[in-house]
């Protein structure tokens, strides 16, 4: 390291320090949030209830069985706790609640969206109904498309933790290293590795000619986050103060929609996004202290994401998501406040689990 790469890196840690004793402490800041979100509606339920058993069952069923074959050993250790919540509860719940304010619905959901929009039903009536038709599609129509969704939600989860728990040497060797495994041009040579190869395998299973090239694009942005968590290792300032955050963001977020864009739209996409990055604000928000430690540069600790950030996020997230239910044509108050009320808690419990658990 030479001396003024030290001399940046030590006022780093310096201004870091700063910021860190300036924050609330971290039960402050849980609380400050859980206060932001407000109050949950539990009669909604059932419909979170209904996307999370299509998303735990199609995990049991598609992932579990690569973990068994590539690296039994994840089944004794704390990150398949995480690897559960962040796949099932947290990116592959997305693509199936933007499906309840699409502008094209798969038969079972657009049932429920018109009875929904045209009845006075009550929210727990509606939730029951909900979960009914997800029953249906999850268990009679189109399995490629669930399982391509755990899938895709599973591998984000590990590729993630593989760059910044699993690998030796310096930035650029990791990424590097990640890069051609998953490309197949280096054999796994570790367990972690070997379940990262294995998913990026099976997601690319019986894809039709159509879909070739939507994966393929989705790929490249995956090529694109690992490059801008390397940069972020080395410490190299993002020119759009995110913490080169966004390649993350939008990469995991294109290939999670990929399955069922054809009825989601490109709105759900933009809607993603910004449920994404409100989710990695609020990951550094809470994991100000561990980041510190490590000496991990964030957003949170150059002082550019603040609590006033969160509050922003939440607000556009909850805003943007009652525009899309308007859009698609299902514009009643009533039903635009249950599917805003079905985001909160499925979000809500997310968050709770991120609160208990400070590793997630």
């Amino acid at each position: 390291m030479t001396g003024w790469t030290q001399r940046r890196a030590d006022a780093g840690r310096s201004s870091a320090a700063a910021v860190l004793s300036a924050l609330p402490p971290r039960p402050a800041r849980v609380a400050a949030v859980r206060a932001l979100l407000g109050p949950v509606d539990p009669s909604v339920r059932p419909l979170a209830l209904g996307i999370r058993g299509i998303t735990h069952r199609n995990f049991d069923r598609h992932v579990l069985p690569l973990v068994d074959r590539h690296w039994p050993a994840l089944r004794g250790l704390p990150f398949l706790y995480k690897l559960r919540v962040g796949a099932c509860d947290l990116y592959a719940s997305a693509p199936y609640t933007a499906l309840f304010c699409a502008p094209r619905q798969p038969l079972p959901v657009r049932v429920v969206t018109t009875v929904g929009d045209r009845l006075p039903l009550p929210a727990p009536v509606l939730a029951l109904l909900g979960r009914a038709a997800l029953e249906v599609l999850g268990r009679l129509a189109f399995p490629e498309q669930h399982r391509r969704i755990v899938r895709i939600a599973s591998f984000i989860a590990v590729v993630d933790h593989v760059l910044d728990h699993c690998l030796d040497g310096t930035p650029d060797e990791r990424g590097a290293l990640l890069e051609a495994v998953i490309d197949g041009l280096r054999p796994p040579r570790s367990p972690e590795l070997a379940l990262v190869r294995a998913l990026v395998v099976a997601m690319g299973e019986r894809l039709e000619p159509g879909e070739r090239a939507a994966f393929a694009a989705a790929m490249g942005r995956l090529h694109d986050w690992i490059r801008a968590e390397v940069r972020a290792m080395k410490g190299e300032p993002d020119p759009e103060g995110l913490g080169h955050r966004r390649a993350g963001v939008e990469g995991g977020i294109d290939g999670l929609l990929f399955p069922v864009v054809r009825w989601a739209g490109e709105g759900a996409r933009r809607w993603m996004y910004d449920v994404s990055m409100f989710m990695q604000i609020l990951d550094d928000w809470f994991d100000a202290e561990l980041d510190a430690a490590v000496d991990r540069s964030t957003p949170v600790l150059e002082g550019r994401w603040t609590f006033a950030d969160i509050e922003r996020g939440w607000r556009r997230t909850v805003e943007n998501l009652e525009a899309l239910v308007r859009a698609a044509g299902t514009g009643s108050p009533r039903y635009v406040r249950f599917v805003r009320e079905v985001y909160a808690l499925m979000l809500g419990e997310v968050i709770e689990a991120m609160a208990r658990r400070p590793d997630l």
